[in-house]
């Protein structure tokens, strides 16, 4: 299965971010951080869930924007890519950039939370809006968010 990575089907202010991540940190800093995954179907997110690489029944990452008001996805994931995909922490080298990387997002983002900042999550990969900042933006982008 195709893994989505398009943002077309993103909340605009997380496309906004998008576009901040990959200028103002991968490109100004030469991260080796790729976007992995934007908006996932329902479908993919079934399979994931057999698969046990995620345990969430309700997820940011879905996205319905036939939906009205339009689900959209309010969550991305960025992996090491250095000629392959690599979610590898026990790599001190990984691991530090996951580290730097999310750190980096943030101050360019701050309407972001990381699924690393809490030192007791591993997610690393994950960024995902405030709830709050859905909230606030209501009145410009009418939409639902799990």
């Amino acid at each position: 299965m195709k893994i989505e990575r398009v943002t077309d089907m993103c909340h605009p202010l997380m496309v906004d971010c998008i576009e901040r991540i990959n200028n103002k940190v991968i490109n100004a800093h030469n991260a080796p951080m790729r976007l992995f995954e934007s908006g996932r179907t329902h479908d993919r997110h079934s399979m994931l869930i057999q698969r046990g690489k995620t345990k969430d029944v309700v997820s940011r990452h879905l996205f319905n924007i036939k939906n009205d008001p339009p689900l959209f996805c309010t969550a991305v994931d960025y992996v090491y890519y250095d000629k392959k995909w690599s979610w590898n922490l026990r790599d001190s080298t990984i691991q530090s950039w996951f580290i730097l990387f999310g750190n980096l997002v943030l101050d360019e983002c701050p309407e972001l939370e990381w699924g690393g900042q809490n030192r007791k999550s591993t997610n690393y990969c994950h960024f995902q809006l405030r709830r709050a900042i859905l909230v606030d933006n209501l009145d410009k982008y009418p939409c639902v968010a799990p």
